[in-house]
């Protein structure tokens, strides 16, 4: 069954509207990731992994969903001018936008929505624009940093220590090379591990233990683009990270889509 929106036409899209199906929409950016990634990594990794998902859901859950193509753009801090690649809007350019295009599709009379966010820094946006679509019209949108959902089989799985994983390091390079992408591995560099793991400041993103938010590209800065170490990344790496979240949210998508008033 085709279960991309925009491969559908107005009359095959009422069926879905009927059943009330689960709209997926990816979000990343084009941004700088250092020398040895492409600044559409974060794009790309959204729109792959909405793919997955996609694919899994088709063969595993009864729950009726459809997709959306990723965005390709939102923010990204100033400082990430510092090198070439980062094309930016402001916050609330891009929390209009997500508010609009969901208002949108809330008009239709969709009402169940799975935020995919592929890009840190879009974090606390998404969760603003969740509470404005509930203010808006009475639906309550999901949102999920969705490498976070395979953090415990990540941890359990990767070889390289503490700092390795925020910006274009160990996670990121392992995903990207388990879908294929060619990597320059001559560009590798440790320069940027993150060195900084304290009570209330993880220095990780898979470790859990960041108590409140300061920006690591603050007490961490970076010198190369990236934030952590992409040298002992792997496909196999990438491969299980991606497995474990495809496998963990599909779980919450039957517990979200079932759940009604």
């Amino acid at each position: 069954m085709e279960h991309r929106f925009e491969y559908l036409t107005s009359e095959e899209l009422k069926p879905f509207i009927a059943q009330k199906a689960l709209v997926v929409m990816g979000i990343g950016t084009i941004e700088e990731h250092g020398a040895h990634l492409p600044t559409g990594t974060d794009w790309f990794i959204t729109q792959r992994f909405t793919d997955d998902l996609s694919a899994y859901l088709d063969q595993n859950s009864s729950v009726p969903f459809l997709t959306l193509p990723a965005i390709w753009t939102g923010y990204s801090a100033t400082l990430m001018q510092a090198w070439p690649g980062t094309i930016r809007m402001a916050t609330r350019t891009v929390m209009d936008m997500m508010r609009q295009i969901i208002g949108s599709l809330c008009e239709m009379g969709f009402d169940k929505f799975l935020i995919l966010n592929g890009h840190g820094h879009h974090t606390e946006l998404l969760r603003v624009v969740a509470r404005e679509i509930a203010d808006d019209h009475g639906v309550f949108p999901a949102v999920t940093n969705f490498f976070t959902l395979g953090a415990k089989e990540y941890n359990a799985a990767r070889t390289g220590p503490t700092g390795t994983s925020i910006h274009g390091g160990e996670d990121e390079t392992s995903v990207m090379l388990h879908y294929g992408y060619k990597i320059d591995v001559s560009k590798y560099t440790t320069v940027d591990h993150v060195h900084y793991h304290t009570e209330f400041m993880a220095g990780d993103n898979f470790l859990g233990s960041t108590k409140l938010f300061w920006s690591t590209w603050n007490y961490n800065p970076s010198t190369t683009g990236l934030l952590g170490d992409p040298t002992p990344s792997t496909p196999e790496l990438g491969r299980v990270l991606i497995e474990a979240c495809v496998k963990n949210l599909a779980r919450f998508v039957e517990e979200y889509w079932h759940h009604r008033d």
